[in-house]
């Protein structure tokens, strides 16, 4: 093949698993579940398991991607709670920002036990949903808390 790829590498040298013992939140969809599986595989290998993973995408049947491995975390307790939302699905359509706001009670709970959230994926629609659904149950301050201390960090596209 002599064909040409466009294509750019970026580094983020902020997202990244937290310190050891602390909660971890992650929150994206499409293409964005590879950084969070490298960080899942990251966090399971350093033996921690407090991992809470929201993933959505537009058809169960198509785009649910790594779910034997995903599914496999969940049972063997490598993951705490695996959320899907996807959007396409004929009368069950949801997205990620849904799916955190139905789970705001145990959002607030992760957080208050220090929690940090990482979110990667699409810039239109799934983050600037999931930071409306995290200023709603924290409020404004509560977020400018979380950035400052950085436990808020995204990698959109």
């Amino acid at each position: 093949f002599d064909d040409a790829i466009a294509l750019r590498i970026r580094e983020n040298p902020n997202f990244h698993v937290p310190p050891s013992g602390t909660p971890l939140i992650l929150i994206g969809n499409g293409t964005g579940l590879a950084a969070l599986r490298a960080l899942l595989h990251e966090r399971i290998a350093q033996g921690e398991h407090r991992n809470w993973l929201l993933f959505g995408e537009r058809q169960r049947e198509r785009d649910f991607y790594y779910r034997e491995e995903l599914e496999s975390w969940l049972r063997k307790g490598s993951l705490s709670h695996l959320d899907l939302a996807f959007s396409r699905d004929a009368g069950v359509g949801a997205y990620v920002q849904q799916r955190l706001q139905e789970q705001a009670p145990r959002l607030r709970q992760w957080l208050d036990d220090g929690a940090h959230v990482l979110v990667c994926g699409s810039q239109h629609g799934m983050a600037g949903g999931v930071d409306a659904v995290l200023r709603e149950v924290l409020g404004d301050a509560g977020v400018i808390d979380l950035v400052e201390d950085g436990r808020y960090r995204r990698d959109v596209y």
